[in-house]
């Protein structure tokens, strides 16, 4: 007579073509990321695979992702990758500072407007350059935790966070991979910032299991409402500013 393993319950099925979900906090097997077994295959070669796998194959690697195993490694890969992508900004942005003397001195050129030259000198000289590069790392840690927790909140209120805030950080960590095209010249940026988002929401519908359309509302949803916070902030200062123009009339 055979005897039943107690255990738990098999979890539900998930959405058509996704795998089943995962308990919560577990991990699937295989070892981990590349980058998680660095120590077996070399720091370097951890890094090039990872960032391969990223970038030509997302939903696998997310699929394959451990939900769980601590957000260390995760953090430093997205450290090291953003960094890499800040130093490649800034060597563009001293390139583009040595050359454009002509632009600047137009600028700084506006006669009776002497503290708005001194403005865009400030933020366009050597002293931005430094300043990104000294405190990019730590800029990347407080803007990787404060994006995920908000992507989490948003996931939470979706019902789609079934797997806990690691997956959410391991997701947002890794999708910094796409932070090697920052080496395209002049519209490298905006392809970081766009494959990143694609990166994000693909990663969050294979590790928490969700259907796309959670993951594309719990990225864009917050950047949505950041756009329009912002342009009704400007419409405001613009409303207010006509109106002491039109009185000092």
């Amino acid at each position: 007579m055979s005897q039943e393993t107690p255990g738990f319950p098999p979890p539900p099925p998930g959405p058509p073509g996704f795998p089943p979900p995962l308990p919560s906090g577990s991990a699937p097997s295989g070892g981990g990321t590349p980058w998680e077994r660095r120590r077996d295959i070399g720091f370097v070669s951890a890094l090039v695979e990872t960032t391969k796998e990223v970038l030509t194959g997302p939903t696998d690697f997310f699929r394959s992702m451990p939900v769980a195993g601590g957000v260390g490694s995760p953090l430093l890969y997205a450290v090291i990758i953003g960094y890499v992508g800040i130093l490649v900004s800034a060597v563009y942005s001293a390139v583009f500072l040595l050359v454009g003397g002509a632009a600047r001195g137009a600028f700084r050129g506006l006669g009776d407007r002497p503290e708005l030259a001194r403005f865009v000198e400030a933020f366009e000289g050597w002293g931005s350059i430094a300043g990104q590069v000294i405190l990019g790392p730590i800029g990347i840690v407080i803007g990787l935790f404060v994006w995920a927790g908000i992507v989490h909140l948003m996931l939470l209120l979706l019902d789609g966070a079934g797997q806990g805030f690691e997956a959410t950080f391991r997701v947002m960590a890794y999708s910094h991979a796409s932070n090697v095209f920052a080496i395209v010249p002049i519209c490298g940026g905006l392809i970081v910032v766009l494959y990143g988002l694609v990166l994000s929401i693909i990663g969050l519908s294979q590790a928490q299991r969700i259907p796309a359309w959670k993951a594309v509302a719990a990225v864009l949803l917050p950047l949505f409402l950041c756009c329009c916070c912002c342009g009704i902030a400007i419409g405001m200062m613009a409303g207010g500013l006509a109106s002491i123009l039109g009185h000092a009339r």
